[in-house]
């Protein structure tokens, strides 16, 4: 599978990239360093990601201020491993 382009993950992306979520979700990392927008339904979605690692948390790389911001807004710490 091609790099996942996540430079813009709002409700536009996100609806795109939900009929191929089985193949995303596979992967338990992210990196978000070319990461320009998120939305709420960005974080949705790395939250279902989160959701479907395996027996860890989900691996997100290079995370902006923002996407740390909205994680520790909604409390999410505990799904993710922010990593710079």
């Amino acid at each position: 599978m091609a790099p996942l382009d996540v430079t813009r993950l709002t409700h536009v992306e996100v609806e795109a990239l939900w009929p191929q979520r089985t193949t995303i979700f596979a992967c338990p990392e992210v990196d978000l360093k070319d990461n320009q927008v998120i939305d709420s339904s960005g974080i949705a979605f790395l939250v279902q990601w989160a959701k479907h690692v395996p027996k860890q948390r989900l691996r997100v790389l290079h995370a902006s201020a923002n996407v740390r911001s909205l994680i520790a807004t909604f409390h999410l710490e505990p799904l993710f491993d922010l990593v710079d």
